[in-house]
């Protein structure tokens, strides 16, 4: 009697194991396939349509130059910013007009007049997170122009969330984020448009301790208050103006490219490049060469194109601008050939309310101090990794403005091919953007395998791709 009660309470509670364990197999199970099914569908695949430059003057053909494949790209990640936090760091500033008080009411900020956005990142390897400069607009009451821009660090983990109250030592000194960098601005009662505009950031990689390079523009206190480029260390809090040596300064100068145009070398560097390069411009192609230190510039390379060319082409699908920094693409043994990409950002006039921007991928290369346009595709979207159906439907109103600001981090190896971008989207939030397959979409153009396979880079066949770097420009 007593052993079939005990048979029998053993089965019921074996059956109650059972049904436990189907039931947290089955929570497990939904919970999986719910992340992997949202996993597939964040993820897009993208056509990539451009033109290759392989300097040869006969191959202008449509058909001869024109290229595709493809990428992949997961819906992008905005990042967090809080209006009222910026609006109270910088409420004592004399631009600023909040409110009757100025100072310490952020209960009573108007968002309205505070915008943030054009976002360029950086991965600091040394500290394993990434650090975000960031435009901050305050506009005053009455006008519709920005008074005065600051610009504004956070810092993110590598899954991009927020990390409030972080501090980053550099060599003793320590910095608690997020921060307003202390950069001097120029201004007057009544003036608009002062302070820093349009930040990008760079490192120099694979060096130890390296600082991380901010560059942006601002109007000058120089004669015509000029728009100059400057460059702004973060972490020394060091601010020098660029300037073009036996140069006349122009009114104007902003979306300079940068990049760290390293010669190639054996081993390890242990000191930081002394010099930032800049694609000044990419119609035509030109480079300037700057000593962080001085802010003194050279040209280092400016396209001489042929008269056949050099007409403006009249499309109304635009030329290539500013966009983010350029970062090196690997080669491997070809220690002559340098090569990297970017984002330059399309200025489109097809629209009668005004410009629309959009992004391109660009393939830059350079041997020594020559460089040319080896690679350029046409504008891009992105799918619908970026922009709603409502922005995608509307490109010359709502969703007029795509800016990429900076190639923030490229991992790439056997396993992993992932490279993180930051855009603009409407000159009022920063998204990043992460696109897969970039290496691998680079190493299958012809020009990969036709240009770099040749032994000496000085052969005439290369000397003439630089010549006519104007080729699918």
């Amino acid at each position: 009697m007593w052993l079939n009660s005990f048979q029998l309470h053993l089965g019921w509670k074996h059956r109650l194991m059972v049904v436990m364990t189907a039931s947290i197999v089955l929570w497990f199970l939904r919970k999986y396939l719910s992340f992997l099914i949202g996993d597939f569908q964040d993820f897009k695949h993208i056509d990539i349509s451009g033109f290759c430059n392989n300097g040869n003057i006969q191959d202008l053909g449509y058909k001869n130059m024109r290229q595709t494949g493809h990428i992949s790209a997961q819906r992008s990640i905005p990042l967090h910013n809080n209006i009222t936090q910026i609006a109270s760091a910088l409420a004592s500033h004399p631009m600023v007009r909040l409110n009757e008080n100025k100072v310490s009411v952020p209960v009573n900020v108007n968002p309205n007049r505070w915008t943030q956005f054009a976002g360029a990142g950086v991965w600091l390897p040394e500290y394993n997170v990434y650090l975000v400069v960031s435009r901050v607009v305050y506009t005053r009451p009455g006008v519709s122009w920005p008074t005065i821009s600051f610009l504004r660090g956070q810092i993110f983990d590598e899954d991009w969330n927020h990390l409030e109250k972080h501090t980053i030592e550099w060599y003793g000194t320590k910095m608690y984020f997020p921060m307003v960098f202390e950069i001097p601005a120029v201004w007057w009662e009544e003036g608009g448009f002062f302070g820093p505009e349009d930040p990008r950031i760079i490192l120099d990689e694979g060096v130890q301790g390296a600082e991380p390079l901010i560059v942006f523009n601002m109007i000058s206190d120089g004669a015509g208050s000029p728009r100059a480029m400057w460059i702004h260390k973060p972490f020394s809090n060091f601010t020098t103006i660029l300037t073009i040596r036996n140069e006349e300064r122009r009114p104007v100068e902003k979306t300079w490219a940068p990049f760290f145009h390293n010669e190639p070398s054996a081993g390890k560097r242990t000191e930081t490049n002394e010099y930032l390069h800049f694609v000044y411009s990419l119609r035509p192609l030109q480079v300037l060469s700057c000593m962080t230190r001085s802010g003194e510039c050279d040209w280092v390379f400016r396209q001489e194109v042929p008269d056949a060319l050099a007409e403006l082409h009249g499309d109304t699908r635009g030329e290539m601008r500013g966009g983010t920094n350029f970062v090196p693409i690997p080669i491997d043994g070809h220690s002559d050939i340098q090569t990297y990409i970017g984002l330059p950002r399309t200025h489109l006039n097809f629209c009668s309310a005004g410009a629309t921007y959009r992004p391109e991928i660009t393939v830059l290369s350079g041997v020594e101090s020559k460089f040319h346009i080896a690679y350029a595709s046409v504008a891009t979207e992105f799918g619908h990794t970026l922009l709603d159906e409502d922005l995608l439907s509307n490109p010359c109103i709502k969703g007029n403005i795509l800016i990429p600001s900076s190639i923030v981090r490229w991992v790439y190896n056997s396993r992993e091919d992932m490279m993180e971008v930051s855009f603009s989207i409407a000159d009022e939030n920063i998204h990043i953007l992460r696109l897969y397959g970039v290496l691998s979409f680079i190493r299958s153009l012809p020009y990969y395998s036709r240009f770099l396979a040749l032994d000496n880079p000085h052969h005439d066949d290369a000397s003439r791709n630089f010549r006519w770097s104007v080729v699918g420009n």
